[in-house]
């Protein structure tokens, strides 16, 4: 046993959660003091680029690394600076708009040194590690900035291709100094494989990632022989989901705990990845049954994680004398937040990082375009929105229009949008860059694939995953119906990992099992067939396997011209000036929760040209717009919101210009249609009316009021585009003068009896923040 105190069973594995307080002060002694931050994702300063304010910002405390040199200057002072070791976990290079500009537009910013290098050095950093995000901006910018970069960056598990080479260095030996002895503090660092998978356009061909657990237990004995008296491992990943078993052939996305319970020698693991905020302190046991303490500091540079390692002397060197119960060490790993503090002058006076700083304000709140109302994202996780309708247009026309003149020009191009934030709004008024930023967080490119009509479906059923089964008939609850937590997860599927579909309608069941959610699926009226084909604009992520979606990583490429989307969205809002939903808003999904079964029943069988009819409209999807169209030349006459039970009454006129005989009155609501027969007489009044007009052949009788009503797919405009603006849901694409007869709509009845038994009507329940 490498450690003083005896173990009274020795536990190969298990842990023991303990409370960030501490429930017992360790005796001044021989202590190593560890500083470990991790995922600051870019936030220098107390500053949310998108609000344009500083944090606090809902339920996001002050952060930043301002704030995190302050803590670092006063643990220095209490315990001796060169007792004190400084690590960071990686993902620091990534994450606000500061940082976008340092790798894609670094001509606006005032200096050419990175500005999170520049901040790691100021605070004075020993150790760090790779995280998944510092691949974001490929290799040549990684390299870089480890250049600039005063402490060593690590990644023992990353080979350079084909090779047992590192491509970063695997560990460092780090000499302390405690009570004026020194202490040998060797620190390894890992990454999540999955850097292969989300960067795959970034490193294939170029790096290869290895097991975390595996590495550390070859590495661990080298660094013991080398003389370690404490040994740190920084990995780069969250803790394993529950029931989930570490498997090194899989390369597991998180395996922290793996490997605090599968390798001797290790004192101190440091977290992070998974971004919670819940183990600050976790005990576990190697499988010598010797303890390991487990820390995850908050994300955002929200706070550090102070661990206290005890020592004792022993022969030459150390070794760690932990405390007698699992709860006194987990004592020994507590939070130290940044909201508590105030920025460090080291930072406030540091002319590089403020003037990057307020480089960065002034670009975010840049104007580029005009919307004419508020567009919010706030529920766009749980229905069609037109911001990100916004996002789908862009990517869908990109697409098409990069596809005129090949083989591929006239496929349906569809888009995938996520909702990346719940808070992004475009006000009224001036749209900013700070505004698009907001809605797309990421710095993805666009891509298009070829797929098939049943692959997507498949698509949508994974993506339909998302929300929690209800019952038959029940609510859906905004605050507890999505991020469902399905066993072997460490989380609920997050918001960006949910996509929504433009171009096409359907319906998503959250009554039914997983894989059986989407109703009604079609496009422009025709139900979608398993071998239709697609064009889909996705982005990099998602085409790399992000998230784990069917068929997309293996569905032939067709556009990739590695344009990031944020930057289309702000060009297409600048070349337009202007953000109109009605050019390019179609409400094309919905969530149901019992069997939809559109009706209509018309006040009237029979009127003349300007006569009021009044359609009553029943079984529709709750809380979503509804269009009235007259057949045969389709013409709008009347759209309306359906009420919290589908419902909805419309009075119309019959327009000037239509032809005497028997028309069709067709209610849309993508995927849903219903019809009812109108007869129109011909009148003196209107000499338009053609006296000579009749009822197309194979038209039936008129039912009048009691019209029996069909229900099917709608014939919505046909797809985001913008080509038929303003008219949602509407019926688009016939010609002719004829009326619209009862073998139009004959098609539809199969796509009915379908919705009416695998379908299902939401029964909405929304609330107000």
């Amino acid at each position: 046993m490498k450690h003083s105190r005896l173990l009274l069973a020795a536990l190969a594995t298990g842990a023991l959660i303990v409370s960030p307080q501490p429930i017992a002060v360790a005796d001044e002694g021989d202590n190593l003091t560890i500083l470990a931050t991790t995922d600051v994702h870019g936030h220098v300063f107390n500053w949310d680029y998108f609000q344009d304010a500083p944090y606090p910002q809902g339920n996001v405390p002050e952060l930043g690394m301002a704030r995190v040199d302050t803590i670092v200057d006063n643990v220095r002072a209490e315990k001796g600076a060169d007792s004190v070791l400084v690590v960071d976990n990686g993902d620091a290079i990534q994450g606000t708009p500061l940082t976008y500009l340092a790798a894609m537009q670094p001509d606006k910013l005032p200096h050419s040194i990175n500005p999170m290098a520049e901040a790691f050095n100021t605070v004075g950093y020993d150790v760090q590690v790779v995280g998944n995000h510092e691949f974001n901006y490929g290799m040549d910018y990684l390299y870089n900035y480890e250049r600039q970069l005063n402490a060593p960056l690590l990644g023992a598990n990353v080979v350079k291709a084909g090779t047992n080479d590192p491509a970063f260095t695997p560990y460092v030996m780090v000499d302390k100094e405690v009570n004026g002895k020194t202490v040998k503090v060797g620190v390894l660092g890992v990454v999540t494989p999955g850097v292969r998978v989300w960067d795959k356009h970034n490193v294939e061909g170029v790096l290869e990632f290895r097991d975390c657990v595996l590495t550390a237990q070859e590495y661990v004995p080298q660094i013991k022989a080398e003389g370690a008296d404490v040994v740190v491992v920084l990995i780069h990943s969250g803790l394993d989901a529950d029931g989930v078993a570490w498997d090194a052939s899989l390369l597991q996305e998180n395996v922290a705990q793996s490997l605090s319970t599968n390798v001797n020698d290790i004192d101190v693991v440091v977290g992070g990845h998974s971004h919670v905020v819940d183990k600050a302190s976790v005990v576990y046991h190697a499988p010598d049954g010797d303890p390991v303490l487990f820390t995850q500091p908050y994300v955002w540079a929200r706070s550090m994680s102070e661990v206290t390692v005890p020592l004792e002397a022993d022969g030459d060197g150390f070794r760690v004398a932990w405390p007698e119960t699992d709860e006194e060490i987990g004592a020994l790993a507590v939070p130290l937040e940044t909201k508590n503090v105030a920025d460090s002058p080291d930072f406030t006076g540091n002319t590089v990082l403020t003037a990057d700083h307020a480089a960065t304000i002034e670009y975010v709140n840049t104007s580029v375009a005009t919307s004419t109302e508020e567009l919010s994202a706030a529920t766009s996780y749980y229905e069609d929105t037109p911001i990100l309708d916004y996002i789908g247009m862009v990517q869908s026309e990109t697409v098409e229009n990069a596809l005129k003149g090949t083989e591929y020009e006239g496929i349906p191009v569809l888009a995938q949008v996520s909702p990346f934030s719940r808070t992004a709004v475009f006000p009224q008024g001036d749209v900013t860059i700070k505004d698009i930023a907001g809605l797309y967080i990421y710095e993805n490119t666009l891509l298009g694939v070829q797929m098939t009509g049943a692959q997507i479906k498949d698509y949508l059923e994974w993506s339909a995953r998302y929300y929690v089964q209800v019952e038959e008939g029940g609510t859906f609850d905004p605050e507890t119906g999505a991020n469902a937590l399905y066993p072997g997860a460490t989380r609920g599927i997050m918001d960006y990992a949910y996509d929504a579909l433009t171009g096409v309608d359907y319906l998503i069941d959250i009554s039914k099992p997983v894989g059986e959610r989407i109703v009604g699926l079609s496009r422009n009226g025709v139900p979608v067939a398993d071998d239709d084909v697609f064009i889909l604009a996705v982005n990099n992520y998602r085409q790399s396997g992000g998230s784990n979606y069917p068929h997309v990583v293996d569905a032939p490429i067709v556009y990739d011209e590695t344009q990031e989307i944020r930057q289309l969205i702000i060009d297409r809002a600048s070349a337009d000036g202007v953000i109109d939903p009605a050019n390019f808003f179609v409400d094309n999904w919905a969530l149901i929760t019992s069997t939809p079964d559109p009706a209509i029943t018309l006040s009237v069988d029979e009127a003349s040209v300007g006569d009021e009819v009044t359609a009553t409209l029943s079984g529709f999807v709750p809380n979503r717009t509804v269009s009235v169209s007259l057949h045969s030349d389709p013409v709008e006459v009347a759209t309306a919101t359906t009420d919290a039970s589908g419902a909805a009454t419309v009075t119309f006129k019959v327009p000037s210009g239509t032809a005497a005989g028997e028309h069709t009155v067709v209610v849309t609501q993508a995927p849903l249609e219903a019809s009812a027969k109108l007869t129109v007489a011909a009148s003196a009044a209107d000499p338009s009316a053609s006296p000579t007009a009749s009822p197309s052949a194979g038209s039936g009788p008129s039912n009048g009021s009691s019209a029996t009503a069909t229900a099917g797919p709608g014939n919505a405009a046909g797809g985001k585009n913008g080509a038929q603006a303003g008219v949602k849901g509407a019926a688009k694409g016939r010609t002719g003068t004829l009326a619209r007869t009862g073998a139009d709509t004959q098609g539809l009845v199969a796509l009915a009896l379908f919705l009416m038994i695998s379908g299902g009507m939401l029964a909405a329940r929304r609330r107000v923040a």
